[in-house]
């Protein structure tokens, strides 16, 4: 089953390979995007990893 976690991973994971390869925005903007979706995934993953010591994988 699919957690919020992986569907956020997913959903950030291609819009950051698309927009790279496509002209929706200028290179300023694409570098500030980037960043600050890196420091989203970066704040979430931290979360995960610290505050509830676990991330849940079903096999």
């Amino acid at each position: 089953m699919m957690t919020t976690f992986h569907i956020i991973h997913i959903l950030v994971g291609l819009w950051l390979a698309l927009v790279n390869v496509t002209n929706i925005l200028t290179p300023t903007t694409l570098a500030w995007n980037n960043l600050v979706l890196g420091l989203i995934v970066a704040g979430y993953n931290v979360y995960y990893l610290f505050a509830q010591k676990h991330v849940e994988v079903q096999s």
